[in-house]
């Protein structure tokens, strides 16, 4: 411990933390505290001799040698396998060590910005391009991390910081690799059964994959996670929430997710950006993008059917007209975002997409193109006043077959023939009025098309949420208009959600005009008592 006047020389404004104004090991000199959670506090630190801010995080004595082993291997191994990482969307791990006293820290790199979490506080939702960045600086930095065999456990808001820097916006982080576990063979690691406390569920409840409830995960717990994250950067609130934290793990066990609609009926997101983030948050871990790389893959993709020719603040090099994408991680930028918050600055805050390249110019090849172009053209205008000329002298054949087609689909007045035929000089070009009968024939097609059958769906007990090919029709009793097949029967895969009840998928059908039908819920069985609840062992967030 630190004598009490060391503390009230070097920290006056904090006296109540003896670590304000000590140095760790001759290198570190804590400044201040920056914050702190379940396993530790974050400080500034200036390190000697390069005299540079760092952030040190340190270990609460209360996970001592003889206290807890367990959080200190952990704690070491989120320092020995973060520092391995060296993605720039990662955060910089400096040092790590224990001091003579024991107390256990890790020096990072110090970042001027602020967390996801802080920033979805002040401003609330995010436009969709501004949330497909920083989702994209996430998947590159875990994408590394899974490359060499560690997965996060614990991705939130509070674990991405989004900094400024100059001129680029949104430049991520991500920080606390604390509950960091490796899913390949042993490496020389300690076994993740060491570092696992008995009883004890490691990660966030509202961030938290179905899978890890069991300690069960891989890197495809990372994408539920992120995916999470991604809602609520879109809604501005998690998908699930509830009083209690094991309330919350049971609805990501069993309930499906809330459509953007039912959250806010107003919303700009696009349906590809919606699609993207469901995908994510799959119950089962089979139906999720099983990698980052495919997560990144369909962020391009959802940017691109969304109307934004481009997926990144990546620039996309053209030569010619094919489109090659460079690879980056910059900050997307598009005609939906508008600026985005940073320093002042005009247009600072946007990067054009698509760059014209040209080629090298060939003076001598584009005269060359110009002249035979206009050689060609002036053949043709010779040719067309030749054939007219001729025609014109010539004998003409009857008029009359040409324009049958025309009084087929024209107006009736246009089909009464010219009162002299002799003197019109047949068309260079075949009549185009001769496709035509094919549209008028498709036209009863069109007229014919089969009357919806509407379907009036109920449930016992109604206030039951109905989902339809993905996207929920509401609360029963609700409506739906269904194409009938071509026997005259319409059908539809339905399924039910109520809180209290089983999940059931059926399958509604029949014959209409009007379709009645009427599902029957059951009960889910006991749930566990608060008593289980409270006894249950779970750490709401271990930092």
């Amino acid at each position: 411990m630190v004598q009490s006047g060391a503390q009230a020389q070097s920290a006056p404004a904090d006296v109540g933390d003896p670590l304000i104004g000590r140095v760790l090991n001759d290198k570190f000199r804590i400044l201040e505290a920056l914050g702190s959670g379940g396993m530790g506090r974050v400080y500034k630190a200036v390190q000697a001799p390069l005299d540079r801010l760092v952030a040190l995080k340190v270990l609460n004595p209360q996970y001592s040698e003889g206290k807890d082993p367990g959080f200190q291997k952990r704690f070491f191994l989120e320092a020995a396998v973060t520092a391995k990482l060296r993605h720039p969307n990662t955060v910089t791990i400096i040092d790590y060590g224990k001091s003579d006293d024991g107390v256990l820290y890790i020096a990072m790199e110090y970042l001027e910005g602020q967390t996801l979490a802080q920033l979805l506080t002040q401003v609330g939702p995010l436009p969709w391009m501004r949330v497909l960045n920083i989702v994209a600086q996430v998947a590159r930095s875990l994408r590394e991390a899974h490359r060499v065999g560690l997965i996060h456990r614990d991705l939130k808001p509070a674990n991405i910081m989004v900094l400024n820097q100059e001129d680029d916006h949104d430049v991520v982080k991500v920080l606390d690799f604390g509950l960091v576990k490796s899913f390949l063979p042993d490496r020389g690691r300690p076994d993740e059964s060491e570092l696992t406390q008995a009883g004890v569920i490691l990660g966030s409840p509202q961030y938290m994959a179905p899978e890890q409830a069991r300690n069960v995960s891989d890197p495809r717990s990372d994408v539920y996670s992120l995916g999470v994250v991604m809602f609520q950067m879109l809604m501005g609130r998690p998908p699930f929430q509830a009083a209690q934290s094991i309330d919350v793990i049971f609805k990501h066990i069993n309930e499906a997710p809330p459509t953007f609609a039912s959250i806010w009926p107003a919303n700009s997101v696009p349906q590809e950006v919606e699609a993207l983030v469901m995908r994510c948050i799959c119950k089962r871990p089979d139906e999720r993008f099983q990698s980052m790389d495919e997560v990144l893959e369909a962020v391009r993709r959802a940017a691109s059917s969304a109307g934004f020719s481009g997926a990144f603040s990546n620039p996309r090099i053209i030569t010619g007209s094919t489109p090659i994408p460079v690879t980056g991680s910059g900050p997307i930028s598009g005609p939906q975002t508008g600026p985005l918050p940073g320093p002042a600055s005009t247009g600072a805050s946007t990067v054009a997409l698509d760059i014209a390249v040209e080629e090298p110019a060939k003076p001598a090849a584009r005269r060359t193109l110009s002249l035979a172009l206009f050689s060609g053209s002036l053949l043709l205008g010779l040719g067309v006043a030749a054939v007219v000329a001729l025609r014109s002298t010539a004998p003409q054949p009857s008029p009359t077959p040409a324009p049958e087609p025309v009084a087929a689909t024209a107006p009736a007045k246009q089909a009464t023939p010219a009162p002299e035929p002799e003197i019109i000089p047949a068309p260079l070009v075949p009549p185009q009025p001769a496709a035509q009968p094919a549209a008028a024939e498709a036209a009863p097609t069109e007229a014919a098309q089969p009357t919806p059958i509407r379907m009036l769906i109920a449930s016992e007990p109604g206030g039951a949420r109905v989902l339809y090919e993905g996207r929920m029709l509401g609360e029963t009793p609700v409506e739906l208009m269904v194409p009938p097949g071509a026997d005259g029967r319409a059908s539809a895969r339905l399924t039910f959600v109520l809180e209290g009840y089983q999940r059931l998928t059926t399958i509604a059908e029949g014959e209409g005009p009007v379709i009645r039908f009427n599902q029957k819920l059951k009960k889910k069985s006991a749930s566990r008592t608060s008593t289980d609840r409270d006894s249950a062992g779970y750490k709401d967030d271990p930092y």
